[in-house]
């Protein structure tokens, strides 16, 4: 979808701003035949496409491919930067993003990044707006700028994905997050983080995270006087019944037979 030529025309570049007040509807994306590009500056929503959704969070930049018709559902307060362009010859390999959903591939900034990226940005909206004369080749190479930055950025996560695989551990150990959000958290798909997160630990998030709660439970068991449900909740596992199914699955033994046996080791051991 890359122009021949370079931008001959001021519509080749559009923006605008967006605020979600609280009684906002949900709705579709209308420019569908340019690339997009979205900075969610605050706030939260979720962007969908073809039964799949995210939801970016505050500093995420996110390319929209052409062809690809998106559904914005807001919450009160979700402030965007977009723009609308067609790409130049130059740029094409800067817009090979991963797809976190269909025709949206994303990255997230935080610190003197995101500020560097949202000023940008800034400056190429107000240039847009006010157009002076010869505002379309500096915008141009202010988005163009943002798009490598972005790139970039990707290719580093990639080159190095035990760093974001210990960040996933990390969110999966000691947050409640989902692992769609911790996926956008370490700038990968949801796709991309299972198949690294598999290659580096031999399972997945979800099972490396139920892992982790398990063994803090039989942890509990063994060294406190808690009751069973007690231990679950505190364990993440809320549901009595579920806990207790999951943890004979993974020691073959119930709770309580866990806590009996561990209590006996530790007579014979005195």
């Amino acid at each position: 979808m890359l122009k021949e030529l370079y931008p001959v025309s001021e519509d080749d570049l559009i923006s605008g701003e967006t605020i979600s007040p609280p009684a906002i509807r949900p709705w579709f994306q209308r420019l569908t035949a340019s690339w997009g590009l979205i900075v969610i500056r605050s706030g939260r929503g979720t962007l969908s496409c073809e039964g799949k959704a995210f939801s970016p969070e505050q500093g995420t930049l996110i390319l929209l491919t052409p062809g690809f018709c998106h559904r914005f559902a807001p919450e009160p307060g979700w402030e965007l930067l977009w723009f609308h362009f067609f790409a130049r010859p130059h740029v094409a390999e800067a817009l090979q993003w991963p797809q976190t959903i269909p025709g949206a591939g994303a990255v997230r900034f935080s610190g003197e990044e995101e500020t560097t990226i949202g000023n940008t940005l800034r400056e190429v909206h107000q240039l847009e707006r006010l157009r002076p004369p010869g505002w379309n080749p500096l915008a141009m190479l202010l988005l163009e700028s943002v798009l490598v930055r972005g790139f970039n950025r990707i290719q580093a996560v990639r080159a190095e994905p035990d760093s974001a695989i210990r960040l996933a551990q990390e969110l999966l150990l000691n947050s409640s997050d989902s692992v769609d959000r911790i996926a956008a958290r370490c700038g990968l798909s949801r796709a991309a983080l299972f198949a690294k997160f598999r290659k580096e630990t031999g399972i997945s998030p979800r099972q490396y995270r139920e892992c982790a709660m398990l063994r803090r439970a039989a942890r509990l068991l063994e060294q406190s006087g808690l009751p069973v449900s007690e231990i679950a909740e505190q364990s993440g596992m809320p549901d009595p019944y579920y806990f207790s199914t999951r943890f004979r699955k993974f020691f073959g033994l119930s709770p309580r037979e866990y806590r009996r046996r561990a209590a006996g080791a530790r007579v014979e051991e005195s």
